[in-house]
């Protein structure tokens, strides 16, 4: 499945710095990932570091599937609020995930302090509004709930949220503790401490995921990789049978403008709201805006780039009808698919059916808070430790199937 198209921006601010050997012989590991995005690069990390043995075998390229396509947003705060998982799971489980969630993004601001590279990760807040007049009791409600349980979140009126952003929507949340993030550079910066950790990666190397069995695995060139744990780190690639009644594949736009002279709005604040679906945009280093939205219940890219160029340019009026005052010009323009699921949770854990299978899919739109969060549980699971959140996040859970 062919995961986006158009023009991206991220593989083009660097090249990439790893070049790795395609697998040409069998051979044995401890643990193999198979996937080379953000998930394979963070659980790579967690587990050798750890000490144990790790093997990443990417089909294509490391850091060049759906990670190339990631607009870099990173937020604790989920696409589903709190408080409808409150509804949905209840309380407990409900506060529990989104500590997960907090919990992850301290992780990964500890992850990037020990890379060498600058991976243009820098910590912001989050501007989340209402889209109308109908949604400001919904935030209301939002906040209670994140102001109860302690989350690092703020309430914001609509003369608050002029004066402070020059943002004219009803009202919004500011939660802190977000960061955004280059998604290339960070993979490229962490595959590279990885090597030095003993990792061994493989690249242009597809594995035979029709035919999983217990402890081995296939190339589709016939060479077998017998391994103690097999972890799936695929992202939208496929649809595995775990899961097929519980997840469906969209399609979303993104664009990269063309550096502005000045910073664009106050604080440089990621910025998304409550409408769905919904736009979400952010800045750069160099002042660059990056955006994304539109969201399709479609399970295949769009080749025709003047159509996605049409899109980018529907994005580019949302957010000029926000700040009319800024000039944007679109410099990349792409769209790519991406997973959600029926319950509005990432599928992390054992295979129902295979114990030594492991997914970690971050479905919905914290897919890197979902994959670190994801690798600590994983860690967990494979050394027989008891995790806090591993029961919310499983693939079998009860939740989330579809009729």
């Amino acid at each position: 499945m062919k995961l986006h198209s158009g023009d991206l921006y991220w593989n083009k601010t660097m090249d990439a710095n790893s070049k790795f050997d395609k697998i040409t012989k069998s051979f044995h590991t401890e643990i193999l990932i198979v996937g080379g995005g953000m998930s394979a690069a963070l659980t790579a990390h967690v587990l050798a570091a750890n000490g144990m043995e790790v093997t990443v075998v990417e089909r294509h390229r490391i850091g060049e599937g759906s990670s190339a396509a990631n607009t870099g947003l990173l937020q604790y705060t989920s696409d589903k609020m709190l408080s409808d998982f409150v509804d949905d799971i209840g309380e407990e489980q409900a506060v529990l995930f989104y500590k997960m969630c907090l919990n992850a993004m301290k992780h990964l601001d500890s992850i990037n302090a020990q890379l060498s590279d600058d991976t243009e990760y820098i910590n912001k807040d989050s501007i989340y509004y209402a889209s109308s007049d109908e949604d400001v009791q919904k935030l209301k409600v939002e906040f209670e709930y994140l102001k109860k349980y302690q989350f690092p979140v703020e309430f914001l009126t609509n003369e608050e949220l002029i004066k402070r952003y020059s943002i004219d929507k009803p009202c919004a949340i500011k939660t802190c503790g977000d960061a955004e993030v280059n998604p290339f550079k960070f993979i490229q910066a962490l595959t590279q401490m990885n090597d030095e950790l003993g990792v061994r990666y493989y690249e242009h190397t597809e594995i035979d995921l029709d035919n999983l069995i217990e402890n081995k695995v296939f190339t589709i060139d016939g060479h077998s990789i017998t391994c103690e744990h097999l972890i799936l780190t695929t992202g939208y690639v496929k649809q595995y049978p775990a899961i097929h009644n519980k997840s469906k594949i969209n399609r979303t736009y993104a664009f990269c403008s063309k550096p502005l002279s000045s910073s664009p709005w106050k604080d440089e604040v990621m910025i998304w709201e409550t409408k769905n679906p919904y736009l979400y945009f952010r800045t750069t280093k160099d002042h660059r805006i990056i955006a994304g939205g539109l969201d399709e219940e479609i399970d295949y890219v769009e080749e025709n780039q003047n159509f996605i160029l049409a899109k980018a340019n529907d994005i580019k009026n949302q957010i000029q009808s926000i700040f009319p005052e800024i000039d944007i010009e679109i410099s990349y323009a792409w769209n790519a698919l991406f997973g959600s699921s029926v319950d509005g949770l990432p599928f992390i854990g054992r295979d129902p059916q295979m114990k030594s299978v492991y997914y970690l899919l971050g479905y919905e739109g914290n897919g890197t808070c979902y994959s670190m969060a994801g690798a600590l549980i994983l860690n967990d699971l494979i050394n027989n430790k008891k995790n806090p959140y591993e029961d919310i996040v499983k693939v079998n859970r009860k939740k989330g199937v579809q009729n």
